[in-house]
């Protein structure tokens, strides 16, 4: 078996490889082809499978075939050619794989998928013993060339090849000085003035003191560029870009970096090779960012925006608070969102969604923090201004934006499925049990009399208070020392956990089981209760809090399992 590395080496079936290299690339689509180097084999022989995607749009990975009586034992070997013939540039990708048969039979290697192209399965042949020839010497671009002339022994004389042809790699910086955390595009081009069948790093180069994201391939004129270097004529073909971010202050260095250039052959008698080309290392003037309060050290252009998902709810609902920053520049650098602190109302910590995409003019899109907010009283719920900077580098100095206040009316007094809205403590966490959404929707339909209303809620009230004062006598009585539930609680607080957990329950049901189970287990825990019990119990209270009145932005199934499975081992351990 003859493996290259990272797949660069010439092996058999590189013919229709080569094919496809010399092929023009497709401006607007790619296409993917699969290729075995044998349809007979041996059960002691080997297969080469290569994979190659070529034109634009080709994506990075390629998930290996389904396989039939064969087995990898070596691969994938990844290669990505750049192919400029006839002053026509062309790039694919290849993924190559040795396969070993595994028994006498019918072998397969299954249909390949990439994104909508497909390549059909190939059928191949396994017999007993090994019939392949051993393989005859190939000329290896990577080495020197092994054939030899043929009209050495005829001449007496070896024939001398045509001059090396010119080429260089150059690293092109759209700038040298900028500012921390602004970005620059490094560009890698090939100058030639020959045909090129392969190009590669020989190594990847490392970036210190930058945040490097990859852009996507450049779209440059099939024929090249015209370019005049030291006096010479070339054709300049950029073959990848990359944008940069220096993460501090100072001069910084692009290394050099060393490219691996297969040639195309020129003749029959002429078995191409490889060269390798080197870029000359970069340096960069990095300035320090102003210093500010509040500024986390965004550099771009941005703008902050607030909102609500609805400006009145009744007690007892949830409502969601975005903060959204969208714009150009290091958007993957603002991790955090803002701190909102509101009077009134309970903020759960945010959860994040991001929409970027980079450019060479930065990473541009949005990042979103969602926060859910429960108010815990009736009335007005201000949502004050919140600031964002930022360091604008078209105006060389640090800008603060704010978002425009918000109100949030809260309607008291709602009554739902027969549950009271909480009426919190001054200076305490609210701790009662609160309606869900679809129980105020399921009950909003009709409208009842106002002296009905007054009824129930007055009714609600004193079934609130009973259940206030039951749950203070029993912590009063956990507080004197009697901290064991009894074990027909615990069993009906685990049953409850179980049936949290359990996959038909939606967030909504298991956070309130969960809740239930808590309550259940251990009663109310007092706020100034700093035991490792109470802490534990309360927050996982705060948890199912969050689970329960948290916007639907994706599955819970395993936050919900996480918090049964956490408040079992509470209930467990302690009561």
């Amino acid at each position: 078996m003859r493996t290259g590395d990272r797949g660069s080496r010439w092996a058999p079936g590189t013919a229709v490889a080569a094919l496809l290299l010399l092929a023009p690339a497709v401006a607007a689509a790619f296409t993917v082809r699969s290729e075995v180097d044998a349809r007979k084999v041996g059960v002691q022989d080997q297969v080469q499978l290569t994979i190659t995607v070529e034109g634009s749009g080709a994506p990075d990975e390629v998930p290996l075939p389904a396989l039939k009586n064969l087995e990898v034992v070596g691969g994938p070997f990844q290669s990505t050619q750049v192919s400029i013939v006839n002053g026509r540039m062309s790039q694919s990708r290849s993924f190559t794989y040795v396969l070993q048969p595994r028994a006498v039979g019918s072998a397969e290697v299954g249909a390949v998928q990439a994104g909508e192209q497909a390549a059909p399965a190939i059928p191949i042949e396994v017999v007993a013993g090994g019939v392949r020839p051993p393989e005859p010497r190939r000329p290896d671009p990577f080495g020197m060339d092994p054939f030899g002339d043929p009209f050495e022994e005829m001449l007496g004389r070896r024939r001398g090849r045509a001059a090396a042809p010119k080429l260089l790699v150059q690293a092109i910086a759209s700038r040298t000085k900028l500012r921390v955390g602004e970005p620059l595009v490094l560009t890698y081009a090939l100058d030639t003035q020959t045909s090129v069948a392969d190009l590669q790093f020989k190594e990847a180069p490392q970036y210190a003191g930058f945040w490097v994201e990859d852009l996507e391939r450049p779209q440059a004129s099939p024929s090249g560029e015209a370019v005049t270097v030291e006096g010479e004529s070339y054709r300049r073909f950029p073959v990848m870009r990359k944008l940069l971010f220096p993460t501090k202050a100072g001069t910084l260095t692009i290394p050099a970096a060393t490219f691996r250039i297969g040639l195309a052959r020129q003749s029959f008698f002429d078995a191409g090779g490889v060269v390798e080309r080197a870029t000359k290392g970069l340096t960069v003037t990095v300035e320090p960012l102003p210093e500010a309060p509040g500024f986390s050290g965004a550099v771009g252009r941005f703008r902050a925006t607030a909102s609500l998902d609805r400006d009145t709810v009744p007690l007892g609902e949830a409502v969601t608070l975005r903060f959204r920053v969208e714009g150009t520049g290091n958007l993957k650098w603002i991790d955090r969102g803002p701190e909102v602190a509101l009077g009134g109302a309970r903020v759960f910590p945010p959860q994040a969604k991001s929409d970027l995409k980079t450019t060479t003019e930065g990473v541009t899109g949005s990042r979103t923090w969602e926060f859910v907010v429960v108010p815990e009283t009736s009335g007005t719920v201000e949502v004050p201004a919140l600031t964002f900077s930022y360091f604008d580098p078209g105006a060389g100095r640090i800008v603060t934006t704010e978002t425009a206040p918000l109100a949030l009316r809260v309607e008291g007094g709602t009554v739902a499925a027969g549950l009271p809205a909480p009426v919190p403590k001054a200076g305490t966490r609210a701790t009662g049990t609160l309606p869900l959404r679809s129980d105020l929707d399921a009950h909003g339909a009709g409208a009842l009399p106002g002296r009905t209303v007054a009824l129930l809620a007055g009714l609600a009230l004193l079934l609130h208070a009973g259940i206030w004062g039951t749950s203070r006598l029993r912590g009063a009585s956990r507080r004197r020392g009697d901290r064991t539930a009894s074990s027909r609680s615990v069993r009906a607080a685990l049953r409850d956990l179980e049936h949290a957990a359990g996959e038909a329950a939606s967030k909504e049901q298991a956070a309130i089981l969960v809740e239930k189970a808590l309550h259940e287990a251990f009663g109310e825990v007092p706020d100034d209760d700093d035991s490792e019990r109470a802490r534990a119990v309360r927050a996982l209270l705060d948890d199912a809090r969050f689970v329960r009145y948290a916007p639907q932005l994706g599955e819970y199934g395993d936050k919900v399992k996480d918090l049964a499975a956490r408040a079992g081992e509470a209930v467990r351990r302690w009561a």
